[in-house]
């Protein structure tokens, strides 16, 4: 079973700017949301045999956060797990975004503006690294920390357009759980949050 988590709250996520690829740390609040995290994984004996993540920094720091307490001996970065790539729109104000492009997260099956990476090809990107991870784990627990765009888009692939991309949001350190048989990957659940309440009640004011 593979844990798919987005990153922790970053810094521009709480200013409402457009990070894409762009290497962005964790805010105060995200890394509160990645201890938390790794707390409901202690509590409910959520321990992994691999952990993979993102190269970028937000997500790497969720990683380490979520599993410091496990005996985990490395964490495995890879490119193929970013966030998509959306070329001059990246660092951008998504207000300023929505009026340029207003389809900009869901702008499927159409020539791409701004030297955005497709939709289609994030989804092939992703389904190719998770079946490399799923292969390389054979069965085993694993992590693996990600972005939010890059997850809904995969759980829009792997659910036949029935959720995903446009259908819902994916919360900073949410869970989704992803099954592999031995040929295809599958959806179990998405976007599970129960370690955020705790955030919420803790950090409150």
């Amino acid at each position: 079973m593979i844990h798919l988590v987005r990153h922790g709250e970053s810094e521009w996520n709480a200013l409402g700017r457009l990070q894409g690829q762009m290497d962005i740390g964790l805010s105060e609040e995200g890394r509160k949301q990645a201890a938390a995290l790794g707390g409901y994984f202690e509590r409910e004996g959520i321990s992994f045999d691999y952990v993979f993540s993102s190269d970028l920094d937000r997500a790497f720091q969720t990683a380490k956060l979520a599993t410091a307490w496990m005996p985990v001996e490395s964490i495995t970065a890879s490119r193929l797990l970013r966030e998509r790539f959306y070329g001059e729109l990246q660092g951008q104000l998504l207000t300023d975004i929505l009026r340029q492009v207003p389809n900009y997260a869901d702008n499927f099956g159409i020539p791409m503006t701004h030297g955005m990476e497709s939709i289609e090809d994030m989804q092939e990107r992703m389904v190719k690294v998770l079946i490399m991870i799923s292969k390389e784990t054979n069965g085993a627990p694993a992590l693996v920390v990600t972005h939010g765009g890059a997850i809904n888009a995969l759980v829009h692939k792997l659910t036949d357009r029935q959720e995903g991309t446009g259908q819902g949001k994916i919360d900073n350190t949410s869970i989704t759980r992803i099954a592999w048989d031995g040929k295809t990957l599958s959806v179990v659940s998405v976007n599970e949050i129960p370690h955020l309440k705790e955030v919420r009640d803790t950090f409150e004011g």
